[in-house]
């Protein structure tokens, strides 16, 4: 009988004790599938948008449109016409095309819902309108130098200029200014030369004359805010000679002036954008190829 009853004993301590057991088991179990789901949930949450991710390109999408900074005065390059009130030229084609790309569209569709709009720059507030954000990036004759990547981000260069001079055609005598008997930049040893503000242009003179062991002249020089104020001084004969890129010269010249031989100081012409904008690069970039 004391077997029997140790042996019931037992089996009651048996079934009192399987369900704790279980218990016990299960509940790491479950909290272990809580937590990996929570994981799982976690890793597949989408990030939250911010500034940092958001990206400059996607604040254009937002916008509408793409703001370029062109030039206004340059045939070829990038141009307005007044009477027609349209801008033409290479860098106007590259910032449609730049717009085509961003909004995945084709370029009478950048036209027609006006994808890109252009605002008028000059050799002086060009950079102030890009660093103050005033337009996304400068299509607009920039030439690519380290001082400038210093301040500013460039694409690959899309145009390749010369640095040259253009003087009056006069049948003045020899000292006066604006003299029709300046040949070359071997001529200008004392003469006034025209350049524009914030350009390259003074510098890359300099160096020129300094590396030319035939070059023996110290010109002197002038500063303009315009190409426009620039051709003006010359036809006034404020000064001797104007020098700026030779595409340039070219928009200004007419029967009464001419394009000196003198090509120096080779100018790689590149779109810039503000340096944390890097990302609008890419499709600039895209659009050049």
């Amino acid at each position: 009988m004391r077997t029997i009853k140790r042996k019931r004993r037992k089996q009651d301590l048996v079934r009192m004790l399987v369900p704790v057991l279980l218990l016990c088991f299960a509940i790491p179990v479950l909290l272990g599938g809580c937590q990996g789901a929570k994981e799982e949930e976690a890793t597949q949450a989408p990030a939250p948008k911010t500034e940092e991710n958001t990206g400059f390109v996607d604040e254009i999408r937002e916008r509408g449109y793409l703001i370029a900074g062109c030039k206004t005065d340059v045939p070829g390059l990038s141009f307005y016409d007044e009477k027609t009130d349209s801008w033409s030229g290479l860098e106007v084609e590259i910032a449609r095309k730049t717009a085509a790309d961003i909004f995945g569209t084709d370029l009478d569709t950048v036209d027609k819902e006006q994808l890109v709009h252009f605002e008028g720059v000059t050799v002086d507030n060009r950079e102030d309108m890009l660093l103050d954000g005033k337009v996304d990036c400068l299509l607009a004759t920039m030439s690519i130098t380290d001082a400038r990547k210093k301040r500013m981000s460039f694409s690959e260069s899309y145009y390749t200029d010369y640095v040259g001079l253009m003087v009056r055609i006069t049948k003045e005598d020899e000292d006066s200014l604006g003299s029709g008997n300046i040949k070359s930049l071997a001529y200008l040893d004392g003469k006034l030369i025209g350049v524009a503000r914030k350009s390259t242009t003074r510098a890359a003179m300099r160096t020129y004359i300094e590396n030319v062991a035939t070059l023996n002249v110290v010109p002197r020089f002038a500063e303009f805010s315009s190409y426009d104020q620039l051709y003006k001084a010359l036809k006034r004969g404020d000064i001797d000679a104007m020098s700026v890129d030779v595409c340039i010269l070219q928009a200004y010249k007419d029967e009464n002036m001419k394009i000196l031989p003198d090509r120096f100081a080779a100018q790689h012409y590149g779109a810039a954008v503000k340096p944390e904008n890097r990302e609008l690069l890419e499709h600039i970039n895209k659009a050049l190829q």
